[in-house]
Order: C-alpha cells, then structure tokens, then sequence
C-alpha cells in the first residue's frame, strides 16, 4: 500500500506546501543534499584561475616540471586581459556617453516632448456606438490626479 504522500499528485502537493507554508526535507536516498549550481561554478572559476595565473607567470622549465607540455603561446597572457580590458572600458564609455546626452531627470524635455500626441476631442457618440479612442500620451496632470488625487 502506497502512502498517503505518494499518492497526491504533483499540483496537490505543491498547492498544499503553499497553504501550510513547509517545504519538504530532503530524501537522502534521492541523492539531495549536493552542492548548488554557484558552489560548482565558483570552484571551477577558482580553479581556472589559479591554473591561468601559474600559466602566465611561471616560466616554460618549471611548468615542463610540473608535466604541462601542451598550452598556448605566451602572447595570450597579455592578449586576454588587453581585450577584456578594452571591452569593459568600452562598455563604459558608451554608458557614459548615454548619462551625458541624456536630459537630466528634473527636465520638463522628460515630461514631454514635439512627438507627443494629444488625446482627442471626444465624440458625441454614446452607447455601443462609441468607437475605440484613437492613441495618445497621458498628461503629467492626469498622472498626478490619478495618483495623487485632489491633494
């Protein structure tokens, strides 16, 4: 006979977890427990980085010493971070660029602009018969109304 656990379906179990607030323990025979996706990720990028670093500064006898015959040629030790560089330098360039031509946030060119469109006059059409409002920006006024009210 099944337990009264392994009966429930998936959506009941997870619709009762969200009712009483308990999450289930970890079944040690289902092979839970491990460590995490960024527990490996960070032990990998220590590792390649140790391994980068003793590739880079230790000169060819002593990694010949160590059995490492086989890696790149030198110059990659100063290409990589040159265009890592390069490209976080860049990257920041461009944002600053885009901060400086931007308008300040206290501009009334923020609030609106030549591109903006009025709402149209409405019709007198009433009922069913009136047609769907054609698209419009909302005033700053309206806005503060709506979320302000008459304070």
């Amino acid at each position: 006979m099944q337990s009264e656990a392994a009966a429930r379906s998936p959506r009941q179990t997870v619709s009762r977890l969200r009712v009483t607030g308990r999450r289930p323990k970890a079944d040690p025979s289902r092979g839970g427990g491990g460590p995490g996706p960024s527990e490996a990720y960070g032990f990998v990028g220590s590792i390649a980085a140790v391994a980068y670093l003793a590739w880079a500064y230790l000169p060819e006898p002593w990694l010949r010493s160590l059995g490492v015959t086989c890696y790149p040629a030198r110059h990659w030790a100063l290409a990589v971070p040159s265009v890592l560089m390069a490209a976080a330098q860049g990257m920041v360039l461009y944002m600053g660029s885009n901060f400086l031509l931007a308008p300040a946030p206290t501009s009334l060119a923020t609030v609106s602009d030549e591109f903006a469109r009025e709402p149209a006059a409405s019709t007198s059409a009433t009922g069913e018969e009136k047609p769907i409002e054609p698209i419009s920006d909302i005033g700053i006024d309206q806005i503060n109304r709506l979320m302000f009210g008459n304070a």
